[in-house]
């Protein structure tokens, strides 16, 4: 067992002319070295499309062969690991002029875990509460799949550049060059209504009202607090559109 805990320890450190891998085959280890690097590259460029497309082949690779350093993956399941590659991705050098690329690696993993999450239909049963029950009687238990993300850059415009067709790849070029050079951000919503995860801005009353479900508010205190900011939020239109994107697990009655 410590001959194998060394062997692991020198694959996933750069420098094989390290001590503890003295007495190791150094073109073995680096065969080793090697595959890892490919299999890690090749593991990471399914969960980062987007930021594969926006730094290339080779940072991507140089980023990954960072992240094998300063965060070796724990598990044997190679799509649990990558959430830290936003950190590398901040620090380097070559991409000081991108900062928006470790945004986009977050919205890319969060994309990834929320494919992963087990499937989520609406109790449609639970709804029949609404007719029987006072609003501050009932909270709205979300989609565990469903995400918010804050970021002060227009990353839902540029993942939609770099999904869209080409006719409509400009459009949203031109709508995040035009809020990068602003300064704006925007809050992004990850759903799942079916089997691919998507995504979309938020508005501040609907990211308000999602917040206010996340902390169990009632529906009828979360109503409350709305209009007391006085933010403009319809729980008649939303509900339809809730449904339609699976954003709502079911409504349960607070116990008293």
């Amino acid at each position: 067992m410590h001959e194998q805990n060394k062997l692991v320890r020198a694959i996933f450190k750069a420098d094989s002319t390290a001590d503890h891998a003295a007495d190791i085959d150094i073109r073995g280890l680096k065969v080793y070295q090697r595959n890892l690097k490919v299999n890690a590259t090749n593991a990471l460029k399914i969960t980062f499309p987007t930021v594969l497309t926006l730094i290339g082949d080779e940072v991507f690779s140089y980023a990954v062969e960072q992240l094998l350093q300063q965060d070796p993956p724990s598990a044997g399941d190679w799509g649990l690991w990558g959430k830290n590659i936003s950190s590398v991705l901040k620090n380097l050098n070559a991409l000081q002029e991108f900062p928006y690329v470790a945004d986009m690696a977050t919205l890319d993993f969060l994309l990834h875990q929320s494919a992963r999450e087990k499937d989520n239909a609406l109790s449609m049963d639970s709804l029949s509460l609404l007719a029987s029950c006072e609003l501050d009687e009932l909270r709205v238990v979300l989609n565990p799949a469903f995400v918010l993300l804050t970021s002060g850059f227009p990353i839902v415009d540029i993942y939609r550049a770099n999904e869209a067709s080409s006719d409509q790849c400009e459009y949203y070029l031109q709508q995040a060059q035009q809020k990068l050079l602003s300064g704006v951000g925007q809050v992004t919503l990850i759903y799942r209504p079916q089997f691919k995860s998507l995504v979309r801005t938020l508005e501040s009353s609907e990211h308000d009202w999602l917040r206010l479900m996340q902390q169990n508010f009632s529906i009828g205190k979360a109503l409350d607090v709305l209009m007391h900011r006085k933010q403009e939020f319809s729980l008649e239109a939303w509900l339809p559109l809730a449904i339609e994107q699976n954003l709502i697990s079911h409504l349960e009655k607070i116990e008293s």
